[in-house]
């Protein structure tokens, strides 16, 4: 199996988003999309109670009765039936019509997988280990937190590569420029102690020495 995934971090708030399948796994999948986009519709002929209690949108029907028309209307489609075939010949019609679909159980016919993930307003994590182990991914996912994201200076470079960023695109208006002089400053050995030291005053001040030694030559 030859699997070839683009990682990318979608905006959903937008989208249009369609779960087949009101049970365990359905509800899983429609309650933590729903935090990320009020468009989620859940179609199954059974809902759980965390669904029926939520604000999602929910139809009632069987999924081997969806035809085309039906899902024309949304932009992700999630199978959840527990029918793997029901599943795939779903996925295939979504694709046929140009849509994002997911199978957890069959990431060969999926337009995308799901991985496990991290995020917080600075930083977004995701691990996946295709399909073949959720609870590895999870494991990958709390050594990373416990070995890189409890790393205090984490955060600090963060804000303050963001900041250089900043400053940087207004001095210099050459790309290739402003990428060099980027990676130049975070590889810079005084501008890492500094961090490292939390001196983040003299941190800047180095950031802009090198700016400014490379904008004299």
């Amino acid at each position: 199996m030859s699997l070839h995934y683009f990682p990318v971090f979608l905006n959903l708030s937008d989208l249009k988003v369609l779960v087949i399948g009101g049970g365990f796994v359905g509800t899983k999948r429609a309650l933590k999309l729903s935090a990320y986009t009020p468009n989620v519709t859940v179609f199954s002929l059974e809902f759980s109670r965390e669904l029926k209690e939520s604000n999602l949108k929910l139809i009632k029907g069987d999924a081997r009765d969806i035809k085309e028309d039906f899902l024309r209307q949304f932009d992700v489609i999630f199978l959840a039936t527990g029918d793997p075939q029901l599943n795939r010949s779903i996925c295939l019609m979504a694709k046929k019509l140009g849509k994002l679909c997911n199978d957890p159980n069959d990431p060969e016919i999926s337009s995308f997988i799901m991985p496990i993930f991290y995020e917080d307003e600075d930083i977004g994590i995701a691990v996946t280990t295709y399909g073949k182990s959720s609870t590895v991914s999870k494991y990958v996912m709390e050594k990373i937190m416990e070995n890189v994201l409890n790393d205090p200076t984490i955060k600090t470079y963060v804000e303050l590569m963001y900041e250089i960023k900043q400053e940087l695109k207004k001095k210099i208006n050459d790309a290739a420029v402003r990428y060099t002089l980027y990676h130049e400053i975070f590889n810079d050995e005084k501008f890492e102690n500094f961090i490292k030291n939390k001196d983040i005053l003299n941190a800047r001040s180095r950031a802009e020495e090198i700016v400014n030694e490379r904008a004299g030559k």
